[in-house]
């Protein structure tokens, strides 16, 4: 049943996800000044406390709100599915090229009720030492966490994970078939 499986799929960003993701974060973050404005004022918790969580929650919001803000603008497909590999330009810390002789599996991985598509590869070095210094150190927790560096979410795609693994998993096991006969 491998052979219905297409030679090339262009899945591209989902730019009302990526907008939900930048309202999202811009109401959080909002949500992080009034924590802050209220911590001196209260006696249930530790004030400094209060604003450190404040902080952290700000800094991550202001993440994703610059992540989204760029992902809004980029017309680049999300993610490629080819003969060659995979494209991965999913997410923040998109792998870019993956040569389907670089993948050993795939396999679904779900951590505090996130699903996503983890992408098992011979040299994990290799792609966790891509990018940026942040790049760099999101590729090593993801390794930490999965095994891989490489783990694709539908959260900013017009795919669901489901058929995204049915997609992925066709075309990994095509090439397969194709190395074995070859």
């Amino acid at each position: 049943m491998v052979s219905d499986a297409p030679s090339e799929l262009v899945v591209p960003l989902s730019k009302v996800k990526i907008i939900l993701l930048l309202i999202g974060a811009v109401v959080f973050g909002l949500g992080s000044v009034w924590v802050w404005s209220l911590a001196d004022d209260q006696t249930r918790f530790n004030p400094l406390k209060m604003k450190a969580v404040a902080i952290a929650n700000f800094s991550f919001c202001g993440l994703c709100a610059i992540y989204g803000y760029c992902k809004v603008f980029d017309t680049r497909p999300g993610l490629i599915i080819d003969a060659q590999g995979i494209v991965d330009n999913s997410s923040a810390v998109g792998a870019g090229r993956i040569p389907w002789d670089d993948i050993l599996a795939l396999k679904l991985t779900e951590i505090a009720g996130q699903r996503f598509i983890t992408i098992l590869v011979a040299e994990p070095h290799r792609y966790a030492g891509r990018g940026n210094f942040l790049s760099r150190m999101l590729n090593a927790a993801n390794t930490k966490m999965t095994g891989s560096p490489i783990n694709i979410s539908s959260n900013s795609l017009r795919i669901k994970l489901d058929d995204l693994d049915h997609v992925l998993t066709q075309a990994f096991e095509k090439h397969k078939a194709a190395g074995r006969t070859s």
